[in-house]
């Protein structure tokens, strides 16, 4: 714990958060990462816990990881490999992080070279077996979802929202539960595509506002792309275009190393959206689902915040984070990033557990008070503050009561 501060006010925080969503003047923008997926779940109807509609990526690495092993044991023997690479390069042996450092040995591998005991082929073999099981598991049948699943509160509060500049969203998840969302709201969203047949990424869209629609037009940036994006050739050209999803995963893009400059394109032109967004003045980006696993985009972020100390971060936690994490780290740094996690948060710098205190009914569902197990000759059962926006959902039950 760091600092001398003993507890932190949930109801200033969320009073703050709440007021800085309010504002009609105020930049913002949302990021979105795998943790507001899983966080839709669908009964089955025998009564069992309701599973995550789409696995988060640890769920998503474990079936990645198996169905590259019933290639054959070379192929489980490379995958062991590889996450060992991660592990000494100090990064989370996740599927992204696999995914990246497979289409590396692709891109630096030699004609009759073998890395990791695999050969061009095998590698090529491996790493579309990771994009189709990717493709195939947040692809799933949406017509069970839940009338008020938590994107369509999401966006029934965007719909009620009235401001001078259009809200943006950042996701790094290839799933469309977030354009189900806003179009079962019928909420304008511009995600960089143009046209009506066959809709193509158009990058210039994204860095002159005279070619993209009006400030009520919600922005969407996918900046891992999606499902739903394919290339194709036009004269003599390769193009992005968006359509039906694509089983195939041609356009999962999990990091900054890309294949060619078709894939590159839509990804590069997202940091440079994200980068202009933080560098306006008095910015606030909500971050929830997000692990801050990704270097790159995280060094975006904590860039931004240092150059920019009226640039707010939100970083809304499912889970509490170790005292080695990077991100809270970060935060001890910068009074401008905000960590609301579970049972502390990092405000002004400092770690504190939540005060436990009463609370109003704007809190309802994302603050409660937990009574913890006395000890000897104390009178009365001790009670601590529980954080629960962290979770995506309770998060979207907030903002859907904000909107009356």
């Amino acid at each position: 714990m760091n600092g001398e501060q003993q507890s932190h006010d949930a109801q200033k925080t969320l009073t703050d958060l709440r007021d800085h969503l309010a504002r009609h003047d105020k930049p913002i923008a949302f990021f979105f990462g795998a943790g507001t997926s899983c966080s839709v779940r669908v009964p089955t109807g025998d009564g069992a816990p309701a599973p995550p509609l789409i696995p988060a990526v640890p769920g998503l690495t474990a079936a990645c990881k198996k169905d590259g092993a019933d290639l054959g044991e070379k192929y489980a023997k490379a995958w062991a490999l590889m996450e060992v690479q991660c592990v000494e390069a100090k990064q989370d042996p996740h599927v992204e992080n696999i995914l990246s450092r497979l289409r590396m040995m692709l891109n630096a591998i030699g004609k009759n070279d073998t890395l990791s005991g695999l050969k061009t082929d095998e590698l090529e073999k491996l790493e579309e077996s990771v994009r189709k099981t990717i493709a195939r598991l947040v692809t799933p049948d949406l017509k069970g979802l839940p009338t008020d699943f938590p994107h369509r509160k999401f966006a029934r509060w965007l719909a009620k929202t009235s401001r001078k500049a259009c809200v943006e969203i950042f996701t790094v998840n290839y799933d469309v539960l977030i354009e189900h969302g806003l179009e079962s709201e019928r909420v304008p969203v511009f995600d960089g595509f143009v046209g009506s047949y066959q809709p193509f990424f158009l990058a210039d869209s994204l860095r002159r506002a005279e070619t993209a629609p009006g400030p009520h037009w919600t922005r969407l940036w996918k900046m891992h792309g999606s499902v739903t994006w394919r290339r194709i050739e036009q004269d003599g050209r390769i193009r992005v275009v968006r359509g039906d999803p694509d089983l195939a995963g041609e356009m999962i893009l999990p990091s900054s190393q890309k294949y060619d400059e078709s894939r590159q394109q839509p990804y590069a032109a997202f940091v440079d959206r994200l980068t202009r967004f933080l560098e306006q003045d008095d910015a606030l980006l909500i971050v929830a689902g997000f692990s801050f696993g990704d270097e790159h985009i995280n060094n975006l972020i904590f860039g931004a915040l240092e150059n920019r100390p009226r640039t707010h971060v939100y970083a809304l936690q499912f889970e509490e984070l170790s005292e080695d994490s990077v991100l809270i780290k970060r935060a001890y740094q910068r009074s401008n990033l905000i960590v609301v996690g579970p049972k502390t948060g990092v405000i002004g710098g400092r770690r504190a557990k939540w005060a436990p205190s009463d609370t109003p009914a704007f809190m309802d569902g994302v603050f409660e008070l937990q009574e913890t197990p006395a000890a000897a000759g104390v009178p009365e059962t001790p009670k601590t503050g529980l954080m629960k926006i962290g979770d995506f959902a309770r998060f979207c039950n907030f903002l859907d009561s904000m909107a009356g």
